[in-house]
C-alpha cells in the first residue's frame, strides 16, 4: 500500500506517508471551511441589502433635516418651543393632578419624550407628554400602587410599543374603530372633568370614577369653598374667551376698525390666545401670593412640590410597601405585572398609538404618514421617560395644534421646550407653591371639554345608524365601569358586528322565464340518451365573498325560492360573478346543496364563477364540470 502511494506522490514526496483516511478528512475539512464562507457571504449579502441608507435615514429621520439646518429654522422653532412650552407647563401639572401624582411627575414627562422624539420622530408638529385619556387610565393603578406604578406602566408600555414598530404590527390598531375611539375619548374627557370637581369645588372627599365623584359632590354640597368655585368657573370663563381671540378679530364688528387690522395686534393677540393657560397660572400664583403674605388667603393652595430636576435611574423593578404599622412587603417586578394585569399593561400602548397615529395623520399635509417609526420614537420616548421617573406619554392634540399654528420649522423646536420645563423644574417649583387648585382644575376642564365628539353623532345617524351601537355601548361603558374595560368591550362588539353583518351575504332574486333544458344522462359508456324537458330558470344573485357565517343564509335562501315557485323541476343559477372567495365550509355546504338538489331533481348552475373557485369545487368538492357550463339564450346543458 506505501509503496502505491509512494509511486502516485513521488517516493521522497511528506505526502507518501499520508493515508487515505487523513486525505479523505483533509477534503471533508477543506469542504466545511468552503461551506462556512458561502454561509458567511450570504448573510454580508442579505446584511447589505437590508441595512441601506434608505432604512438608516428612515429609523433616524433627523438625519433628514439636521445637515438644512439654519438660523431661520433655529428662530422659527425657538419662538415655536416657548409658546408649547408655556401651554405644557400648566397642561402637564394638571394631567399630573388628573392622574393622582406629584405635579413634579408631570413636568418629569414632559420634557424627556419631547427630546428623544428630536431623533425619532417624523412630524414637526407632534408635541409629545402626558395627556388627558392616559392620565385618567393611569388614576387607578396610582391609587394602588403609587407613583412606582405610573413609572413601570412608561417602560412597559415603552418596550411593547418598540416591539410593535420593530416588528411592524402597528395594523393591530387598525381593529379598534372610529366610533369606538369617539365613545372611549368622550367619556374619558367627561370623567376627567368629574375628577377635577374636587378640586374647583374645594371638596376633599374619597372617589376617582365618574360616578363616585357627582356623588361625593352631591352629598358635599353644605362644605363647597365659594371662593375655589368662583375662582375656578372665572377661570374657565377667561380661557374659554382667550381661546377665541383671533376668531374674535374676524368678527363684522371689528373688521372695520382699521387699526385693529394690523400684524403686530394679530400676533399679541395670538400669542396671548396660546399663553393663556400660563397667564391664568402667573397671575393666580401672583394673587395667592398676596393673598397669603396680608392673612387673607381663602384659597385651597397646591402646597409643596419638589423643585430640582430628576435622578437618571432604573425603573423602581422592585418596591416595599407597608402593609399595616410593624409588617412591609416587598414586590418584585413579576408581582408588580401581576398586580398591573394583563389588560392595562396591554391597553396602555395601544392607546398611546392610537392617539400618536391619528395627530401624525392630521399633521401629514396629504403624505403618507411613517406610522412605524412614529410608534417606534413614542416607544424610545416611554422607556426613556421612566427613567426620570415619567408617566406613560402620547402626543397631545391641544399643544401640537399650538406647535402648529406657531410656526414650526422642525422637531428642533422640542428642545426649546424641553429647555423651558427643565428651567421651570429648577427654578420655579417654590413659586408653585401657591397656584389655587380651582385655577389648575379649570385649566384641565378648560383643555379636555372639547373632547367630547357629540358631533361625530349627526353624520353617523344619517349614514351609518347601526355604528352608533358600538360608539353608545363604549362611552357608557367607560363612563360607568372603567376606561379598560369599555375600550375592550366595545372594540369586541364592532369586531362582532361587523363580521355579522359582513358575512351576510344578500341574495336577489334575478330574471325568471322558462327555457328548454337538454338533459344527457350515460346509459352506458357507448350510448347517451337525450331529453327535452320544459323548466323554470331561476338566477339567484350573492352580492358578497361566502364564508361559514354566511353561507347558511345563502342554503335558506335557495330553499325559500324553491318552495315559493312550487314546480317540480327548477334551475337554480347562482350568479357567482361578486363570489371572489369561498372558504372549506363553504365549499362544503355548496357540495351538499348541489347532490340534495339532484335528489328532488332541480339543478344548480354556477355562473360566472372565476377560475380558483371554479377550480376548489371540482378538484376539492368533486362537483362536476357541468355544473359550470354558461348558458345559451334560450336552452343549457347539464
Amino acid at each position: 500500500m506505501h509503496d502505491r502511494e509512494a509511486k502516485m506522490y513521488g517516493a521522497g514526496s511528506e505526502l507518501s506517508i499520508v493515508s487515505r483516511s487523513t486525505m479523505s478528512t483533509w477534503i471533508s475539512d477543506s469542504h466545511f471551511v468552503d461551506e462556512i464562507h458561502k454561509k458567511r457571504r450570504r448573510v454580508c449579502k442579505r446584511w447589505r441589502k437590508t441595512c441601506t441608507r434608505d432604512l438608516l435615514y428612515r429609523r433616524l429621520p433627523f438625519l433628514s433635516w439636521i445637515t438644512k439646518y439654519d438660523l431661520s429654522k433655529l428662530l422659527s422653532d425657538a419662538n415655536a418651543g416657548m409658546a408649547v412650552s408655556l401651554t405644557a407647563i400648566p397642561q402637564t401639572i394638571g394631567y399630573a393632578a388628573v392622574a393622582g401624582l406629584p405635579a413634579q411627575i408631570g413636568l418629569y414627562s414632559a420634557f424627556m419624550g419631547p427630546l428623544m422624539y428630536i431623533f425619532f420622530g417624523t412630524v414637526r408638529e407632534i408635541s409629545v407628554g402626558p395627556n388627558s385619556v392616559l392620565a385618567l387610565m393611569i388614576n387607578s393603578y396610582v391609587s394602588e400602587g403609587g407613583v412606582a406604578y405610573a413609572v413601570i406602566l412608561a417602560f412597559l408600555t415603552g418596550i411593547i410599543q418598540l416591539i410593535i414598530g420593530l416588528l411592524n404590527l402597528g395594523f393591530i390598531v387598525d381593529l379598534i374603530s372610529a366610533p369606538v375611539i369617539s365613545g372611549f375619548c368622550s367619556a374619558a374627557a367627561l370623567t376627567a372633568i368629574a375628577t377635577q370637581m374636587k378640586g374647583l369645588l374645594g371638596l376633599k372627599f374619597q372617589g376617582s370614577n365618574f360616578l363616585g365623584v357627582w356623588r361625593g359632590v352631591f352629598e358635599n354640597l353644605s362644605d363647597i369653598n365659594y371662593y375655589d368655585a368662583g375662582l375656578g368657573f372665572l377661570t374657565i370663563f377667561l380661557l374659554l374667551l382667550m381661546r377665541k381671540l383671533n376668531c374674535m378679530m374676524n368678527l363684522e364688528v371689528f373688521r372695520d376698525q382699521a387699526c385693529l387690522q394690523n400684524r403686530w395686534i394679530s400676533r399679541v393677540l395670538w400669542f396671548l390666545s396660546s399663553s393663556r393657560n400660563a397667564s391664568v397660572l402667573i397671575f393666580s400664583c401672583l394673587a395667592a401670593y398676596l393673598l397669603e403674605i396680608n392673612g387673607l388667603n381663602q384659597l385651597t393652595l397646591s402646597g409643596d412640590i419638589e423643585p430640582g430636576l430628576p435622578t437618571f435611574r432604573l425603573p423602581p423593578f422592585q418596591i416595599e410597601r407597608k402593609v399595616d404599622d410593624d409588617e412591609t412587603q416587598i414586590l418584585n417586578f413579576s408581582d408588580i405585572c401581576a398586580e398591573i394585569g394583563a389588560m392595562g399593561i396591554a391597553l396602555f400602548p395601544l392607546v398611546s398609538i392610537l392617539e400618536q397615529v391619528a395627530i401624525a395623520k392630521t399633521y401629514s399635509h396629504g403624505k403618507s404618514t411613517d406610522a412605524t417609526q412614529e410608534i417606534i420614537s413614542l416607544g424610545i420616548g416611554n422607556i426613556a421617560g421612566s427613567f426620570v421617573g415619567a408617566m406613560p406619554i402620547s402626543a397631545s392634540f391641544g399643544r401640537s395644534a399650538v406647535q402648529s399654528s406657531s410656526g414650526v420649522r422642525t422637531p428642533m423646536v422640542n428642545v426649546f421646550s424641553s429647555g423651558v420645563i427643565l428651567l421651570a423644574l429648577g427654578l420655579l417649583m417654590p413659586a408653585f407653591y401657591y397656584l389655587p387648585k380651582a385655577v389648575l382644575a379649570a385649566v384641565v376642564i378648560s383643555s379636555v371639554m372639547f373632547l367630547v365628539e357629540y358631533e361625530e353623532i349627526k353624520p353617523m345617524w344619517k349614514s351609518r345608524r347601526i355604528e352608533l351601537l358600538p360608539l353608545v355601548l363604549t362611552f357608557f361603558s367607560c363612563l360607568l365601569v372603567n376606561m379598560e374595560f369599555g375600550i375592550i368591550l366595545g372594540a369586541g362588539f364592532h369586531l362582532l358586528l361587523l363580521l355579522h353583518m359582513g358575512n351576510k351575504p344578500k341574495i336577489t332574486v334575478g330574471e325568471i322565464q322558462a327555457i328548454n333544458v337538454i338533459k344527457t344522462t350515460a346509459a352506458d359508456s357507448t350510448m347517451v340518451n337525450t331529453s327535452a324537458i320544459e323548466a323554470k330558470r331561476i338566477r339567484l344573485i350573492c352580492d358578497r365573498s361566502l364564508h361559514f357565517p354566511g353561507i347558511e343564509a345563502f342554503r335558506h335562501r335557495i330553499n325559500e325560492v324553491i318552495h315559493d315557485e312550487g314546480c317540480e323541476k327548477l334551475i337554480i343559477i347562482a350568479d357567482m360573478e361578486r363570489v371572489l372567495e369561498v372558504d372549506y365550509t363553504s365549499l362544503k355546504v355548496l357540495k351538499c346543496m348541489h347532490a340534495d338538489l339532484q335528489k328532488r331533481e332541480h339543478t344548480l348552475i354556477f355562473d360566472k364563477a372565476n377560475e380558483v373557485l371554479q377550480q376548489h369545487l371540482t378538484t376539492a368538492m368533486e362537483i362536476p364540470v357541468s355544473a359550470f357550463i354558461q348558458l345559451t339564450r334560450h336552452n343549457i346543458t347539464v
